[in-house]
This record gives structure tokens, sequence and C-alpha cells, in this order.
């Protein structure tokens, strides 16, 4: 039942992507994940660039949203659209999921690794970096799932 539910929330959901991304960028930068990312590390390590690209894909849709977060650990800018053709696969992240996963993610009620493992995610990216995040990944997807769908 509750997978049923979850299933209607992102078909009805699916349309109203428009805007999300600064909605993702706000919400992220109200949090203490960017605080987080600095104390351990994680936002510093931007290849020289300035900022680290965090790229959301829904998959089996043309949906995106991509993020640049600066080593202070706050979103800088927010785009409706995957912007940056080549990742840079030691500092850069791209998470793919459909909408029906994001939505699971929303909750909260399973971590990142479930979701890695059985929930659909597909991550690219510095893994090593991420497992020594999970707390404030664990975060990150919370408020995509949330925020993806407004």
């Amino acid at each position: 039942m509750k997978k049923l539910l979850i299933t209607l929330f992102a078909l009805f959901s699916i349309n109203a992507f428009a805007g999300n991304a600064q909605n993702i960028a706000d919400a992220f930068n109200a949090s203490n994940t960017p605080a987080e990312l600095v104390k351990s590390g994680w936002a510093g390590n931007d290849g020289g660039k300035g900022y680290k690209v965090l790229q959301v894909i829904v998959k089996g849709s043309s949906k995106a949203a991509e993020l640049h977060i600066d080593n202070n650990g706050k979103a800088t800018a927010a785009f409706d659209s995957a912007k940056t053709a080549k990742l840079n696969a030691d500092v850069d992240y791209q998470m793919t999921a459909t909408m029906e996963d994001w939505a699971s993610m929303g909750t909260g009620e399973s971590g990142p690794m479930y979701h890695m493992t059985f929930g659909g995610l597909s991550f690219e990216g510095p893994m090593g970096e991420a497992m020594n995040n999970m707390g404030p990944f664990a975060s990150f997807l919370i408020n995509i799932g949330k925020n993806i769908q407004d």
C-alpha cells in the first residue's frame, strides 16, 4: 500500500518540477549540511574550480537539477537542468533515480546505502568521499526527495 501511495504521489508530481533546483538549494543552505561538509573537508575538494557540481537526474524523463556547492559548503548556483556536460569524477557528483525513488528517499525512512543497493539510486562521483559523509549525504537525499516534486 505504501509503495502504491508513493507511486501515485510521484506520478501526480512529475510535471511539477520547474523551479525546484532553487528549492533544493535553499533547503540545503538552511540546513546543518553545509557546516558539516566544510568541517569534514568535503566542500574544499573542488578540483581548483571553486565549487563542486551536484547533479540530480530523474530517470526516464528530461528532468534534472544542478547545484554548485562552494568551499563554504553553500549552494551558490541552482539550475533546473544538468548544465555541466563533463563532470570531474574526483570531485563532482551525479545522482540518478526515478521520480518514485526520489519520493521514497524524501520520506527519510531508508538511508543512502539502502537506496544505492535496493532503492534505485545510481551514483557517480568520489565514492570514498561520499562514504565518509553519509550523514550529510542522507540529509541531502531527503532534501532532494522532498523538493524535487514541489
